[in-house]
């Protein structure tokens, strides 16, 4: 039996599993966190797709990146500031 786990800081989509007491690490979903972490730390989207050998960044986007949790607390502070500057 299969069981996904989340670790703090990846991307929780079965990277790590547990099946028969063996660690299963799918690599695939290093692709995901990856691209992901790459985005949020800076690094422009037509970098990170061209190292996935992605023709179209848009695909890139659309397929390899997720809505982190630190990433959603920092655009909520954003639109906090900006609304407090506009009242």
């Amino acid at each position: 039996m299969a069981q996904t786990i989340a670790l703090k800081g990846i991307i929780s989509c079965s990277v790590f599993c547990f099946h028969e007491d063996t660690l299963i690490f799918r690599f695939h979903e290093l692709r995901h966190t990856f691209v992901t972490m790459a985005l949020q730390n800076g690094v422009d989207v037509k970098t990170v797709s061209t190292m996935l050998v992605h023709y179209d960044a848009g695909f890139t986007l659309r397929t390899y990146t997720h809505a982190t949790r630190q990433a959603q607390d920092e655009a909520a502070e954003k639109m906090g500031a900006f609304m407090e500057q506009m009242m």
